[in-house]
């Protein structure tokens, strides 16, 4: 009886199913983009990609991809902004008046990456550029 009872709770635990995921941007437009990433005002990371060039990854490992999350890669809200002061700025609760689209966020896990092997890219396009924001000063 012991032994069945032993049995019984080693096969209720649930191991995690983990997996590795590498979060980074592309720039896919064909102008300067400035990449500026922020956890609680303060910033983090800055780093101009130049077209076609790939930001820096962020790597984690969970059960779940996450986006660029805040608990793995210390980022609240990530600025683009392209030469002319027009981009993007796209925080962790998808507020604001500078975001992309409902659909795309590079902070949420559904924000609109594509997938290439493990690794998740959240590509600004030539569209994003036509169609970026008057940032503030």
């Amino acid at each position: 009886m012991i032994y069945f009872m032993i049995v019984l709770l080693l096969s209720c635990t649930d191991e995690p199913n983990e997996s590795s995921f590498n979060v980074r941007v592309k720039n896919a437009s064909t102008e300067l983009l400035e990449v500026e990433a922020y956890h609680q005002a303060k910033i983090v990371f800055n780093a101009d990609l130049s077209p076609n060039e790939n930001s820096p990854s962020c790597s984690y490992v969970d059960e779940n991809f996450r986006g660029i999350f805040i608990a793995y890669c210390g980022i609240d809200s990530i600025a683009f902004k392209f030469s002319n002061n027009r981009g993007y700025i796209s925080t962790d609760t998808n507020s604001g008046d500078f975001n992309f689209s409902s659909t795309r966020n590079p902070l949420l896990p559904n924000g609109g990456f594509q997938k290439s092997g493990s690794t998740y890219e959240f590509f600004i396009t030539q569209e994003d550029f036509e169609n970026a924001f008057q940032l503030p000063e």
